[in-house]
């Protein structure tokens, strides 16, 4: 700006007017991506209520479906794991008198099918 010749000054507006078309399309730029930035965010809050929705729907469980299994075990049995095995038995593994006790439930029949003590000893084999 020091050199105030006409032509240094029509190089200075020039330039002036591609920083300004800069400007207008670096600001445009920045609220489309605002624009779709709030649209990502809606669309995700939108799916978020759905699947509360549905997780609240597949939650409500009808109780007269519901097949009750009570079981009773020695005071001093400690559960240590559970699972569902094929044909609907349950197998319960516990810790009793210092030995592992692995107890098999039809469900079904609602009857105790096998009980296995597992005892220690210096090789494999059955009593």
């Amino acid at each position: 700006m020091s050199n105030s010749n006409p032509e240094n000054q029509s190089q200075i507006i020039s330039n002036i007017r591609i920083i300004k078309i800069i400007a207008i399309i670096l600001g445009l730029l920045i609220i489309l991506g605002l624009f779709v930035l709030f649209i990502g965010l809606y669309n995700t809050y939108d799916n978020l209520e759905k699947s509360e929705k549905n997780k609240n729907n597949t939650l409500i469980i009808d109780e007269q479906k519901l097949n009750q299994l009570n079981f009773e075990q020695p005071s001093s049995a400690q559960l240590i794991s559970s699972s569902l095995g094929q044909y609907n038995e349950i197998l319960l593994r516990y810790l009793y008198a210092g030995n592992n006790v692995l107890v098999v439930l039809n469900t079904k029949t609602k009857q105790i099918k096998y009980i296995i003590t597992v005892k220690k000893g210096s090789q494999f084999g059955l009593e």
